[in-house]
């Protein structure tokens, strides 16, 4: 303190240590100018003469008003200095040390201008929204070039509204509490009025104290563009699958009773592909009035390839029987297959095969004359309940090798015997623990079939559809699971003679 002729009358002991002065100096009748001179000239307001005298000359005039200052002493210190004029014309000087303060703000604002650099540097468009009201309170350099805005306009001056709707303003607003993500797509608009797609994705987070949401803009109208186009296409390629599914399945005949040389037969057929198209074949027809042609295939691959390679073997084996010798070709089916064979293996450059059971029955002599081309056997089920298995294997799968040899085996048919050929779509079809269907549930199905009336017209209701019970089963037997294969099958019944 000092009296009203500005002398030093009274100190606290704070105060010495704050200034480091010692008792000695503070005995001598100081005068306030003497005081700021003390501290003056040993440096406490730097070494530089002007900023010195500029620090003396502020101190010590205009005592009538108040003053307060901070100043950074050379051991890094910061001394608040603050002056008060007392009624009396004495004075009153309070120093404090408000360093650690200080620092913490320092600290702050270091921080938040890192912040900005940050969000300034970052390589996407961002900005920062205030949680309380909705404003901006920053946006880089990206934000603005995204929506076309000037770059002098302050970030309080930009309205939202103006470039996103309502709705997704408060999409924004109610980010996820704890850091949460809700990113969504939108149409934006640019200052010019123009709209594009953007992706924004806020997230909350603390600006310079205050809540808020930093928000990333992204223009993706390309990709959108992309997509409409995929979806397209997409859609193309449905309808052209869905034709060409459509097409496949009018490939194989449908069941049919019918006689053939004066034997009555029956035929069921099923074909399911796996996805829109397969590579399994199914067909049958006859060769002038005394043969009964079989066939069915699968071919190794999947999808579109699979099938145009199965209508090309459908097509090789038709194209057989429209031939003036087809007759004689299919009374030896190895002769048929090996034909076929040497068509599919010609420009094969993407090594697809088929597995063919190749069949003809001749009435005339009651016998089922085959070519297994490395397919599955069939069974055949006896008038008398007995089921055997075709296993005769006539050779190697179609297309491998041009030079195969092929030969076919012969079995009698007679009145009551049904003939069961499937592909292996059904055999290998797997429950949820991977388990197969197998052959024994194939055989336990042929076991339980109906037998075929003797009548060779006018079928009993639902009696050609035998083969739906099977693929009931494997579908039961799946579970649910999507099909991992094609599949087919044939059943080919002759009526037991009527008692």
């Amino acid at each position: 303190m000092f009296d009203p002729g500005h002398r030093l009358v009274g100190w606290n002991r704070q105060l010495q240590e704050l200034l480091d002065l010692s008792d000695v100096v503070l005995a001598d009748a100081l005068t306030f100018n003497d005081f700021i001179g003390i501290l003056a000239g040993r440096g406490d307001f730097g070494a530089q003469s002007t900023r010195v005298d500029i620090a003396v000359r502020e101190l010590t005039t205009a005592l009538e008003q108040p003053y307060v200052a901070e100043r950074m002493h050379p051991d890094g210190r910061i001394l608040e200095c603050r002056r008060l004029a007392l009624p009396d014309g004495g004075l009153v000087v309070l120093y404090s040390d408000v360093s650690e303060q200080r620092h913490a703000d320092y600290a702050v604002k270091d921080s938040e201008r890192q912040v900005r650099t940050i969000l300034d540097k970052a390589p996407v468009a961002l900005a920062v929204i205030a949680q309380e009201d909705g404003l901006l309170k920053h946006v880089n350099a990206r934000f603005r070039r995204l929506l076309g805005l000037a770059g002098k306009i302050a970030p309080e001056a930009i309205d939202l509204a103006a470039h996103l709707s309502g709705d997704d303003i408060e999409k924004i607003i109610n980010a996820e509490v704890g850091g949460g993500s809700i990113d969504f797509e939108s149409v934006a608009r640019r200052a010019d009025g123009s709209e594009f797609w953007a992706l924004v994705s806020p997230v909350r987070f603390v600006f310079e104290w205050a809540p808020a949401i930093l928000t990333g803009f992204y223009d993706i109208s390309d990709r959108r563009r992309a997509e409409i186009g995929l979806r397209e296409e997409l859609q193309r390629k449905q309808v052209e699958l869905r034709e060409a599914r459509t097409l496949q399945m009018e490939l194989a005949p449908p069941a049919s009773r019918g006689s053939v040389g004066g034997r009555p037969f029956a035929i069921d057929v099923i074909l399911e592909p796996a996805k829109e198209v397969g590579g399994d074949l199914v067909d049958y027809f006859e060769v002038g009035d005394n043969l009964l042609v079989l066939s069915l295939g699968d071919v190794s691959h999947k999808g579109a390839g699979a099938a145009l390679f199965m209508a090309r073997t459908h097509s090789l084996i038709r194209g057989i029987a429209a031939r003036p010798d087809a007759a004689a070709l299919f009374r030896d089916p190895a002769g048929a297959a090996r034909l076929v064979n040497a068509a599919l293996c010609n420009n094969n450059a993407t090594g697809m095969f088929v597995t063919l059971l190749l069949a003809t029955f001749d009435p005339e002599s009651g016998r089922l004359a085959y070519v297994r081309a490395g397919h599955l056997p069939p069974l055949l089920r006896r008038s008398s309940g007995e089921i055997e298995t075709l296993g005769v294997l006539g050779g190697p799968p179609l297309g491998l090798v041009e030079t195969a040899a092929h030969v076919s085996a012969s079995v009698p048919l007679a009145p009551g015997d049904q003939l069961l050929i499937v592909t292996d779509g059904i055999t290998e079809a797997a429950d949820p623990s991977g388990a197969q269907f197998g052959e024994g549930r194939v055989r336990e199905f042929l076991e339980g079939a109906r037998p075929v009336g003797s009548e060779a017209t006018g079928a009993e209701p639902g009696e050609e559809a035998q083969l739906a019970r099977l693929l009931a089963a494997v579908r039961l037997f799946e579970a649910g699971r999507p099909a991992s294969d094609d599949i087919a099958a044939m059943l080919l019944a002759f009526p037991a003679v009527s008692s």
